[in-house]
C-alpha cells in the first residue's frame, strides 16, 4: 500500500470519494485526513464537484446556454457582414448606429453569463439541499474523527483484573458491545468509563443512552479535562438523534470558541451545510 504523497494524492482522493478503498487503506486515509486540514478540504471540494457533475439537468442547461451563445455570435457576425444601403444621414448618426451594433451583443453576452452563473448556483444549492441529512453529516464527522483514546496512559496490552481496566481495553480495541456490557457491572463508574460507554452507545446508534452518558460527564466537575470532547460528541449524538436545532447550535458555539479542542474540526463549509440542514428540517 503506497503512502499518500503529492504524486498520488489525487488518486487517493478519487478512490476515497468513489468508495474504492479497502479497510486498511480507508483507515490510513482517514487518519491522514484528520492530521491534514488541506487534504480534508480537498476531499470536500471533490465531493461537491462530483455531486454537481452528476446533476444531469444542470449540465443540460449549461450546454443549452453555450449553444445559444454560439448561435447568437454567428448571427451577429452575419449581420455585420451584410452591406447596408446608403441612407442620407449625418456622420454622427452613423457613428451612433455602429456603436449600437457593437454594444447590444456585449450586454446580451453579459446577461447570458449571469444566467449561467445563476443556474450553476441554483444547481449547487439544489444538490446540497437534496442530499443533506442528519445521518450524512453525522457519518462525515465520525469517519473523520477517530475515538478519543487519551483517557489512560496504560498500553492496550496492559490488561488488569478490575472491570474498569477491562472497559478501557475493550474500548481501545473498538469492542463497543463489550464496553457497554462491562460498564453495567461497575459499581461506581468514573467520568472516564462514562465517556467510553457514551461513545460506545453512539457507535451502536443508541442515541438516548449516548446523550445521557455525555451529559453525565459534563456535569462531573472532575471531568474538566475532557469536557470539550464530551460536548462535541454530545452534539453529534443530538445530530444522530435528529435533534437538528440543538446539534447545530452546539456545533456553531464550538466553532466560535477558539479555545475549544474541536474548533478546528468544523470547517466553514460543514457549518454552512449544517445551517442548510436546519432550514430543511
Amino acid at each position: 500500500m503506497d503512502n499518500i504523497n503529492n504524486t498520488n494524492r489525487a488518486d487517493w482522493i478519487d478512490r476515497y470519494v468513489q468508495g474504492n478503498l479497502n479497510t486498511e487503506e480507508l483507515q490510513k486515509f482517514q487518519t491522514t485526513m484528520q492530521q491534514d486540514a488541506t487534504l480534508q478540504q480537498e476531499v470536500e471540494d471533490t465531493q461537491i464537484a462530483q455531486a454537481l457533475l452528476q446533476h444531469q439537468g444542470l449540465r443540460n442547461e449549461i450546454q443549452a446556454i453555450r449553444a445559444s451563445m454560439k448561435a447568437e455570435e454567428s448571427i451577429t457576425e452575419t449581420l455585420t457582414e451584410i452591406p447596408s444601403a446608403p441612407i442620407a444621414l449625418e456622420e454622427p448618426v452613423e457613428a451612433t448606429e455602429e456603436k449600437g451594433t457593437e454594444t447590444v451583443p456585449m450586454y446580451q453576452w453579459g446577461g447570458r453569463i449571469a444566467a449561467g452563473l445563476a443556474i450553476f448556483l441554483i444547481g449547487f444549492l439544489t444538490v446540497q439541499y437534496a442530499t443533506l441529512s442528519p445521518e450524512r453529516l453525522y457519518e462525515e464527522k465520525v469517519a473523520a474523527d477517530p475515538p478519543y483514546l487519551g483517557l489512560s496512559n496504560r498500553s492496550m496490552e496492559d490488561r488488569q483484573d478490575t472491570i474498569a481496566d477491562q472497559v478501557r481495553v475493550e474500548y481501545q480495541f473498538g469492542n463497543f458491545e463489550e464496553v457497554i456490557r462491562l460498564y453495567g457491572e461497575l459499581e461506581k463508574p468514573t467520568f472516564a468509563e462514562t465517556f467510553r460507554v457514551g461513545y460506545a452507545h453512539l457507535q451502536q446508534e443508541r442515541t438516548d443512552e449516548a446523550i445521557n452518558a455525555f451529559q453525565q460527564v459534563l456535569q462531573d466537575q472532575n471531568a474538566f479535562m475532557i469536557s470539550d470532547k464530551a460536548e462535541y460528541y454530545l452534539a453529534l449524538a443530538y445530530l444522530q438523534d435528529g435533534q437538528i436545532e440543538t446539534a447545530v447550535d452546539m456545533l456553531e458555539n464550538i466553532h466560535t470558541d477558539s479555545d475549544h479542542d474541536y474548533e478546528d474540526s468544523l470547517s466553514s463549509l460543514y457549518l454552512w451545510r449544517l445551517r442548510l440542514l436546519k432550514m430543511k428540517y
